[in-house]
């Protein structure tokens, strides 16, 4: 199974945009008399808005919304007296003579019944509606969100501005949250750091693709970046009859770049070791945006660059480095893949499992428990059969 999730821009994608929101709001009670088969309102139809939508195959199963401030305010204004904490942030910006703050809104969210606990739809739709965020210098977040899904966003660290409230004779009861841009971008994109410039290049340009363990990726044409899960690239070898894993990746890898300049066919396999999150970049889009900006080409090309010593540098590891020092070079690539936490940067998170880490370190189990709990005595982490956990410095 894979869900592809991207801005709607055909009639056909902005129609499933709004289909989906009243086939699930009408399932919840809610809007059916209101509306006609479809939910669509003015903050739909301006400019400074982006709908969010996500397929399984060709069926839309999950939706949201973006708006960027305009002289109508945001959707969310016209639910909730948002206008002391705009004002409260407008003083803070120039006190700190920073620019004047950019808010924007998310909301319209729904998601077919059966994806809804499956938190990689949600964490897909959020981390797009986040690029589409920077793209635009969004600095603050505004939202009145249904209160059924607020521990999302406590959970995400957003700050809740009042008690849950009924949304007039709707039914519908929402709660008030806020949060600045910036720990959500953490949180969205923290594990690249090598690919910071070009995420900043392409920002808008993307879209995600969510893929259950054991799927193969097989695009020609696409480059991925991992945000979630992992992907073993492997390549048969005729001679010898066996399938070699050339490399494991994990959240904050990239492949397929090559895609991008190169339209032979890939001479590896790609498939995903558990359920994986992706970054997509179009080779299409990448050429038209390069075209317009050719320094973004150079980001490309270090990247490249850095993944080739990368390469080497890993090849030797599994070559020749005893035990100890594979543990401890593979504690480092977790580390600074790991994310940091939206409510304290200082806090990194990885969801690389005690079992992951070993087959990267190509270790047994025990001795990789061994080692982790030695630098947990130390107070340098918390691991458990599904988490790593770093404490220190905030990662740059």
């Amino acid at each position: 199974m894979s869900i592809r999730i991207k801005i709607a821009r055909t009639e056909k994608e902005l129609s499933d945009v709004y289909r989906l929101r009243y086939q699930v709001y009408s399932e919840q009670g809610h809007f059916a008399e209101k509306y006609d088969g479809a939910v669509v309102d003015l903050f739909d139809a301006i400019p400074s808005v982006a709908n969010i939508i996500a397929y399984s195959d060709e069926t839309p199963v999950a939706t949201i919304r973006v708006n960027r401030d305009s002289t109508l305010q945001l959707p969310s204004d016209h639910s909730f007296d948002f206008s002391s904490y705009r004002q409260k942030i407008t003083i803070q910006e120039q006190v700190a003579g920073r620019p004047a703050p950019v808010f924007a809104s998310a909301g319209m969210l729904a998601i077919v019944a059966q994806w809804r606990n499956r938190r990689n739809v949600f964490g897909g739709l959020f981390r797009m509606a986040v690029d589409i965020g920077h793209m635009w210098g969004v600095t603050h977040i505004i939202a009145t969100v249904n209160s059924d899904t607020s521990g999302i966003y406590q959970r995400l660290g957003w700050e809740r501005l009042s008690e849950p409230l009924q949304l007039g004779s709707l039914g519908v009861e929402i709660t008030p949250f806020v949060t600045p841009m910036e720990p959500m971008y953490r949180w969205a994109f923290g594990m690249f750091k090598e690919q910071k410039d070009l995420l900043d290049h392409f920002s808008g340009s993307f879209q995600w693709l969510l893929v259950d363990a054991g799927t193969e990726i097989f695009a020609q044409d696409e480059a991925f970046l991992i945000t979630k899960g992992g992907i073993d690239i492997t390549r048969y070898h005729e001679p010898s009859d066996r399938t070699l894993r050339l490399a494991k990746l994990g959240a904050g890898d990239m492949f397929g770049e090559l895609s991008l300049i190169d339209s032979s066919p890939r001479s590896a396999s790609a498939v995903a070791s558990r359920n994986t999150e992706l970054v997509v970049i179009n080779r299409e889009t990448f050429w038209q945006k390069s075209n317009e900006d050719p320094s973004r080409l150079k980001d490309l090309m270090q990247i490249l660059s850095s993944r080739l010593r990368d390469a080497n540098n890993l090849s030797m590891i599994y070559a020749y480095a005893p035990l100890a020092e594979r543990l401890a070079y593979f504690t480092d690539m977790v580390r600074k893949a790991a994310i940091p936490d939206p409510r304290d940067p200082t806090i990194l998170k990885s969801r690389v499992s005690l079992q992951e880490f070993a087959e990267m370190a190509l270790a047994p189990v025990e001795e990789a428990q061994s080692y982790l709990e030695i630098l947990k005595n130390q107070k340098l982490l918390e691991y458990s059969t599904r988490h790593i956990t770093f404490f220190g410095d905030e990662a740059k």
